[in-house]
C-alpha cells in the first residue's frame, strides 16, 4: 500500500548523522557550535523535531517525529562524544579508519542503513542526513524514486548537485544560531569614540517613524538596505554621526520603530525589513501580527477566516495584491497542511471564486500580469510593464548588471547559474570583500558573527547584499583551503584573489573550464572595485 495513502498527520523520519562531516567542518569555523552540537545533542534533535519547518503541501502533517535516530562516527578521533549521543536515545555506529588516510566506511554504513530503512515495515516518509558529503547524492534521488521526502544539512560547501536532489536544505546559520542556541552579539562601533555623541530626541524619532509607515505601504514593507535612503530625508541625520548616536542602522531602525506600535522590524535569514504590523504575518509567519488561531475552525469557518483577513489585508494596503504572495500568504498565514487542496476548491484562484469578498475584485493572470486582489475604489492595478511581482536581489540586478557591464554580465550570469555564486555587481563585491577583512582584522572570524556583521555593514551602505551572499563567500574561502584570520592583518586584494582561485575551482566542478580570457573577466568582476573607498 502507498505510505502516503495511510491517514496519519505524523511525520515518520529517520536521521543519519555523518559525525566527522558535521564536527570537523564545523569546528574550522565556529569552535563553540561544534561542542554543543556534539555534547548536546538534545537542544538540536528537539529543533529538529518540533521547529523544521514541514513544508510538504497537500500531505496533512502536523508534527514530525523522529523513529530512527543513527549517528556514524570515527571512535579512534570522537570516542568522548559516544555518551552524549547514546544518552540522547541515538545508535551510534563506530566506523574506524579502513586505510593508512584514514578513510573510514561511515559513506557505504549510512547508504545500506538509508536503503534499508525503504523497506522497513514502519513507513518513513522523511530521511534526514547531516553531511555535506556530496557522495551521497545517488540515494537522495533514490528516496525521491520512491516518493520519500529527504532533508540535509551541510557545513561548509556542498555541490549544487547535492543541494539539488534534496527537498530541503537546512542553511547553516538557522542551525547554528536556532537549533544550537548560539547567539550572536551585536558589535559596538566605535564605542570609545563616540561617548559624547548624544542619542537623537524622541521627537525626531517620531518623525522618521512616521516616514517609515508611510513608505511601509506594501505587505513587503521596506528592505534594510533602503532604510539609508529614507533616513537622509532628515537634515538632523545627515549632522549626525554614528547613525544618530545609535552605532548602527539596526539599533538606529529598532528605537525609530519602538515609536509606532503599528510598525514592526523583523528578520528572516537572509535580511531585516521594517513592516507595518498588519502585515506582518505575511511574510513572518512565526510572528503573527495578532497571533494564530489556538484551535484551528471547521473548513467552513476557515473560508470565512480567511475571507475576512483577505479583505484585512487589502484594506491596509494602498497596492493591489499579487495572487502569487497572496497564496503565499494564507499559506503561512494559516498553515499549508491547513489549506490542502485550497480547502477544496483545487486551486487558489477557485477558492477566491468561492469566498465572499465584499467588494474586492479579482484580475486574471496572464502572459502579462501575476493577477491580483484589488478594491477598484482604492487600488489602480499595475501597468503591464510593472506588474511583475517584486522579484528577488538576484533577479533585481539582471537587467542593470546587464546595462552597467554588458562586457561582464553574459559569464556572471552563466557561473552563477552553473555555481551558484551570487549575481552580484562588482562594486557589491568589492563592499562585500571590503567588509569581511575589516571584520576579520577587527574583531577576528567568527562564522555566525561575522556573516551577520557583514551582512548588516553592507546594508548600511545600501547594499542588498543577502547573509546567504555572505554565507557563501566565506564559504568558499574554507573550501579552498583560506583560513580567516590566521594571517594578519587581511588584505581585500588577498581575500579577491582566492575568490578567484575558488571560482576558477568551482567551475571546473560544474564541467566548465575557464579558459584565459574568461578568467580575466572573473577577475574583472571581484576585483575591479576593490581599489574603491568604502570608509565613510
Amino acid at each position: 500500500m502507498d505510505g502516503f495513502s495511510r491517514e496519519t498527520t505524523q511525520l515518520n523520519t529517520a536521521l543519519f548523522i555523518d559525525f566527522d562531516n558535521i564536527y570537523i567542518n564545523l569546528k574550522e569555523q565556529d569552535k563553540q557550535a561544534a561542542e554543543r552540537f556534539a555534547t548536546d545533542p538534545d537542544r538540536w534533535l528537539a529543533w529538529l523535531e518540533r521547529q523544521l519547518p514541514i513544508n510538504y503541501q497537500g500531505m496533512g502533517f502536523t508534527n514530525r517525529r523522529i523513529l530512527i535516530r543513527r549517528c556514524y562516527l570515527n571512535p579512534n578521533s570522537f570516542s568522548e562524544y559516544r555518551p552524549h549521543f547514546i544518552r540522547s536515545a541515538f545508535e551510534v555506529i563506530d566506523c574506524p579508519p579502513l586505510t593508512k588516510q584514514g578513510k573510514t566506511s561511515t559513506d557505504i554504513h549510512i547508504v545500506m542503513d538509508m536503503l534499508e530503512a525503504l523497506n522497513h515495515k514502519t513507513y518513513f516518509h522523511e530521511f534526514i542526513i547531516l553531511s555535506g558529503d556530496a557522495d551521497f547524492t545517488p540515494v537522495l534521488l533514490n528516496l525521491r524514486k520512491h516518493a520519500r521526502y529527504n532533508v540535509m544539512l551541510s557545513i561548509g560547501y556542498s555541490s549544487p548537485a547535492y543541494r539539488a536532489s534534496c527537498d530541503t536544505l537546512i542553511k547553516q546559520s538557522a542551525f547554528v544560531e536556532n537549533a544550537l542556541g548560539i547567539t550572536y552579539q551585536e558589535e559596538e562601533q566605535n564605542q570609545n569614540d563616540s561617548k559624547d555623541i548624544v542619542k537623537a530626541p524622541a521627537k525626531l524619532l517620531k518623525s522618521i517613524a512616521d516616514r517609515l509607515y508611510q513608505a511601509a505601504a506594501s505587505p513587503e514593507g521596506i528592505p534594510g538596505n533602503n532604510l539609508p535612503e529614507i533616513y537622509k530625508e532628515f537634515p538632523d541625520f545627515n549632522r549626525g554621526n554614528y547613525w544618530l548616536g545609535f552605532h548602527s542602522l539596526r539599533k538606529l531602525t529598532q528605537e525609530v520603530v519602538a515609536q509606532r506600535d503599528d510598525l514592526s522590524m523583523f528578520e528572516d535569514e537572509d535580511s531585516w525589513r521594517v513592516v507595518r504590523k498588519v502585515f506582518a504575518d505575511w511574510l513572518y509567519a512565526s510572528n503573527p501580527a495578532d497571533g494564530a488561531p489556538e484551535s484551528l475552525p471547521a473548513p467552513q469557518d476557515l473560508r470565512a477566516e480567511v475571507a475576512e483577513w483577505i479583505k484585512r489585508v487589502a484594506n491596509d494596503s494602498t497596492t493591489a495584491l499579487a495572487l502569487a504572495s497572496l497564496a503565499q500568504g494564507i499559506t503561512q498565514r494559516f498553515g499549508a497542511q491547513n489549506i490542502t487542496n485550497w480547502l477544496g476548491a483545487g486551486t487558489f484562484k477557485n477558492l477566491l471564486g468561492q469566498l465572499d469578498l465584499g467588494t474586492l475584485q479579482i484580475s486574471a493572470p496572464n502572459s502579462l500580469s501575476p493577477g491580483y486582489v484589488y478594491d477598484p475604489a482604492r487600488h489602480s492595478l499595475p501597468a503591464h510593464d510593472q506588474a511583475a511581482e517584486i522579484p528577488e536581489v538576484e533577479a533585481v540586478s539582471q537587467d542593470v548588471f546587464q546595462e552597467k557591464y554588458p562586457d561582464l554580465a553574459p559569464l556572471a550570469l552563466k557561473i552563477h547559474q552553473l555555481t551558484d555564486t551570487p549575481y552580484l555587481l562588482p562594486e557589491y563585491y568589492g563592499l562585500l570583500l571590503h567588509e569581511i577583512a575589516r571584520e576579520v582584522n577587527e574583531r577576528g572570524y567568527q562564522m555566525t558573527q561575522t556573516s551577520r556583521t557583514v551582512r548588516d555593514r553592507c546594508i548600511e551602505r545600501g547594499a542588498p547584499i543577502a547573509r546567504s551572499h555572505v554565507n557563501f563567500i566565506l564559504t568558499g574561502f574554507y573550501h579552498a583551503g583560506y583560513h580567516l584570520g590566521k594571517e594578519k592583518p587581511e588584505t581585500v586584494q588577498k581575500l579577491g584573489d582566492v575568490l578567484v582561485d575558488n571560482t576558477e575551482v568551482l567551475c571546473r566542478a560544474a564541467q566548465f573550464e575557464l579558459g584565459y580570457g574568461e578568467r580575466e573577466v572573473v577577475k574583472k568582476w571581484f576585483l575591479s572595485k576593490l581599489e574603491e573607498d568604502k570608509t565613510e
